[in-house]
Protein backbone atom coordinates (compact mmCIF):
# COMPACT_ATOMS: atom_id res chain seq x y z
CA UNK A 1 0.00 0.00 0.00
CA UNK A 2 2.83 2.43 0.81
CA UNK A 3 4.36 1.84 -2.62
CA UNK A 4 1.10 2.70 -4.38
CA UNK A 5 0.70 5.90 -2.34
CA UNK A 6 4.32 6.91 -3.00
CA UNK A 7 3.91 6.26 -6.72
CA UNK A 8 0.67 8.27 -6.78
CA UNK A 9 2.37 11.23 -5.12
CA UNK A 10 5.38 11.04 -7.44
CA UNK A 11 3.11 10.92 -10.50
CA UNK A 12 1.33 14.04 -9.29
CA UNK A 13 4.62 15.78 -8.44
CA UNK A 14 5.86 15.25 -11.98
CA UNK A 15 2.64 16.47 -13.62
CA UNK A 16 1.22 19.15 -11.32
CA UNK A 17 3.22 22.38 -11.02
CA UNK A 18 1.22 23.69 -8.06
CA UNK A 19 1.50 20.48 -6.06
CA UNK A 20 5.22 20.25 -6.81
CA UNK A 21 5.76 23.81 -5.53
CA UNK A 22 3.65 23.06 -2.43
CA UNK A 23 5.55 19.82 -1.81
CA UNK A 24 8.95 21.49 -1.79
CA UNK A 25 7.64 24.17 0.58
CA UNK A 26 5.99 21.70 2.98
CA UNK A 27 6.86 18.09 2.09
CA UNK A 28 5.55 16.54 5.31
CA UNK A 29 2.13 18.17 4.97
CA UNK A 30 1.74 17.07 1.34
CA UNK A 31 3.02 13.53 1.93
CA UNK A 32 0.73 13.15 4.94
CA UNK A 33 -2.22 14.23 2.80
CA UNK A 34 -1.34 11.38 0.44
CA UNK A 35 -1.24 8.91 3.34
CA UNK A 36 2.50 8.26 3.40
CA UNK A 37 4.17 6.99 6.55
CA UNK A 38 6.75 9.19 8.27
CA UNK A 39 9.52 6.89 7.00
CA UNK A 40 8.33 7.21 3.37
CA UNK A 41 7.77 10.94 3.82
CA UNK A 42 11.33 11.46 5.00
CA UNK A 43 12.72 9.47 2.09
CA UNK A 44 10.60 11.37 -0.43
CA UNK A 45 11.42 14.74 1.13
CA UNK A 46 15.04 14.11 0.24
CA UNK A 47 14.52 14.20 -3.52
CA UNK A 48 16.35 16.96 -5.35
CA UNK A 49 14.08 19.82 -6.37
CA UNK A 50 16.09 20.83 -9.43
CA UNK A 51 16.20 17.28 -10.78
CA UNK A 52 12.49 16.88 -10.14
CA UNK A 53 11.77 20.10 -12.06
CA UNK A 54 13.97 19.03 -14.96
CA UNK A 55 12.28 15.63 -15.15
CA UNK A 56 8.80 17.21 -14.92
CA UNK A 57 9.63 19.64 -17.74
CA UNK A 58 10.92 16.80 -19.92
CA UNK A 59 7.65 14.91 -19.38
CA UNK A 60 5.63 17.98 -20.32
CA UNK A 61 7.80 18.43 -23.40
CA UNK A 62 7.12 14.86 -24.48
CA UNK A 63 3.41 15.28 -23.87
CA UNK A 64 3.42 18.49 -25.92
CA UNK A 65 5.20 16.69 -28.75
CA UNK A 66 2.71 13.80 -28.75
CA UNK A 67 -0.26 16.19 -28.65
CA UNK A 68 1.35 18.18 -31.49
CA UNK A 69 1.48 14.95 -33.52
CA UNK A 70 -2.17 14.24 -32.67
CA UNK A 71 -3.30 17.75 -33.68
CA UNK A 72 -0.73 18.78 -36.29
CA UNK A 73 -2.81 21.40 -38.09
CA UNK A 74 -3.93 22.98 -34.83
CA UNK A 75 -0.31 23.16 -33.71
CA UNK A 76 0.63 24.76 -37.03
CA UNK A 77 -2.19 27.29 -36.72
CA UNK A 78 -1.13 28.22 -33.17
CA UNK A 79 2.52 28.52 -34.17
CA UNK A 80 4.73 29.91 -31.38
CA UNK A 81 1.76 30.04 -29.00
CA UNK A 82 1.28 26.26 -29.04
CA UNK A 83 3.63 25.28 -26.20
CA UNK A 84 2.37 27.94 -23.78
CA UNK A 85 -1.28 27.16 -24.53
CA UNK A 86 -0.63 23.43 -24.19
CA UNK A 87 1.02 23.89 -20.79
CA UNK A 88 -1.95 25.97 -19.61
CA UNK A 89 -4.37 23.32 -20.90
CA UNK A 90 -2.78 20.45 -18.98
CA UNK A 91 -2.03 22.38 -15.80
CA UNK A 92 -3.72 21.13 -12.66
CA UNK A 93 -4.82 17.76 -11.47
CA UNK A 94 -3.07 14.74 -12.91
CA UNK A 95 -5.03 12.89 -15.51
CA UNK A 96 -4.35 9.99 -17.75
CA UNK A 97 -1.55 11.47 -19.86
CA UNK A 98 -2.24 9.98 -23.27
CA UNK A 99 -2.00 11.73 -26.61
CA UNK A 100 -5.78 11.61 -26.85
CA UNK A 101 -6.42 12.99 -23.35
CA UNK A 102 -3.88 15.78 -23.82
CA UNK A 103 -5.30 16.62 -27.25
CA UNK A 104 -8.79 16.69 -25.71
CA UNK A 105 -7.57 18.93 -22.87
CA UNK A 106 -6.01 21.35 -25.34
CA UNK A 107 -9.15 21.31 -27.49
CA UNK A 108 -11.38 22.09 -24.49
CA UNK A 109 -9.01 24.83 -23.38
CA UNK A 110 -9.01 26.41 -26.85
CA UNK A 111 -12.82 26.26 -26.99
CA UNK A 112 -13.04 28.06 -23.64
CA UNK A 113 -10.55 30.74 -24.67
CA UNK A 114 -12.30 31.32 -28.02
CA UNK A 115 -15.73 31.46 -26.34
CA UNK A 116 -14.40 34.15 -23.98
CA UNK A 117 -12.91 36.04 -26.97
CA UNK A 118 -9.42 35.55 -25.51
CA UNK A 119 -7.98 33.73 -28.52
CA UNK A 120 -7.82 34.38 -32.23
CA UNK A 121 -8.39 33.11 -34.84
CA UNK A 122 -11.79 31.87 -33.73
CA UNK A 123 -11.66 28.91 -36.11
CA UNK A 124 -8.72 27.33 -34.24
CA UNK A 125 -11.10 25.71 -31.73
CA UNK A 126 -13.16 24.22 -34.57
CA UNK A 127 -9.97 22.95 -36.18
CA UNK A 128 -8.86 21.25 -32.95
CA UNK A 129 -12.30 19.64 -32.55
CA UNK A 130 -12.14 18.50 -36.19
CA UNK A 131 -8.75 16.83 -35.70
CA UNK A 132 -9.86 15.34 -32.37
CA UNK A 133 -12.87 13.79 -34.13
CA UNK A 134 -10.52 11.70 -36.25
CA UNK A 135 -8.69 10.51 -33.14
CA UNK A 136 -11.97 9.55 -31.51
CA UNK A 137 -13.22 7.90 -34.68
CA UNK A 138 -9.96 5.98 -34.96
CA UNK A 139 -10.82 3.91 -31.89
CA UNK A 140 -11.56 0.30 -32.73
CA UNK A 141 -15.08 -0.93 -33.19
CA UNK A 142 -18.15 0.55 -34.79
CA UNK A 143 -18.35 4.33 -34.77
CA UNK A 144 -21.06 6.86 -35.45
CA UNK A 145 -20.92 10.39 -34.18
CA UNK A 146 -21.61 13.96 -35.19
CA UNK A 147 -19.89 17.28 -34.65
CA UNK A 148 -21.03 20.84 -35.34
CA UNK A 149 -18.59 23.58 -36.34
CA UNK A 150 -18.95 27.33 -36.76
CA UNK A 151 -16.82 27.44 -39.91
CA UNK A 152 -15.97 25.19 -42.82
CA UNK A 153 -13.13 23.37 -41.11
CA UNK A 154 -12.27 21.30 -44.16
CA UNK A 155 -11.30 24.45 -46.07
CA UNK A 156 -9.23 25.66 -43.12
CA UNK A 157 -7.51 22.27 -42.80
CA UNK A 158 -6.75 22.08 -46.53
CA UNK A 159 -5.33 25.60 -46.59
CA UNK A 160 -3.13 24.91 -43.56
CA UNK A 161 -1.90 21.60 -44.99
CA UNK A 162 -0.94 23.34 -48.24
CA UNK A 163 0.58 26.35 -46.50
CA UNK A 164 -1.96 28.67 -48.11
CA UNK A 165 -3.63 31.73 -46.67
CA UNK A 166 -6.71 30.92 -44.63
CA UNK A 167 -9.95 32.68 -45.32
CA UNK A 168 -12.36 31.04 -42.92
CA UNK A 169 -15.92 32.18 -43.34
CA UNK A 170 -18.27 31.64 -40.43
CA UNK A 171 -20.72 29.13 -41.80
CA UNK A 172 -22.35 26.40 -39.76
CA UNK A 173 -20.92 23.03 -40.78
CA UNK A 174 -21.88 19.58 -39.56
CA UNK A 175 -19.66 16.52 -39.65
CA UNK A 176 -20.46 12.85 -39.40
CA UNK A 177 -17.98 10.03 -38.82
CA UNK A 178 -19.06 6.42 -39.32
CA UNK A 179 -17.50 2.98 -39.41
CA UNK A 180 -19.12 -0.45 -39.39
CA UNK A 181 -17.43 -3.14 -37.27
CA UNK A 182 -14.10 -4.00 -38.96
CA UNK A 183 -15.01 -1.52 -41.68
CA UNK A 184 -13.29 1.54 -43.05
CA UNK A 185 -13.80 4.94 -41.45
CA UNK A 186 -15.91 7.32 -43.50
CA UNK A 187 -16.56 10.96 -42.77
CA UNK A 188 -18.32 13.86 -44.41
CA UNK A 189 -19.04 17.52 -43.76
CA UNK A 190 -22.36 19.15 -44.59
CA UNK A 191 -23.40 22.78 -44.76
CA UNK A 192 -27.11 23.63 -44.58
Amino acid sequence: MALAQTQALLARLFTDDDLRREFFEAPIAVATRFGLSMHDTERLAGIDRRETEVFAQSLIGKRALYARRALPLTARALGDRYDALFRQAIRGAAREATSRSDAAALTAFLETRVAKCELEPRWVADLARFELAFIDAGASGATLFFRAFDCNVATVAQALAKGEEISAVRRKTFGVWARAPRGRLRWRLFQP
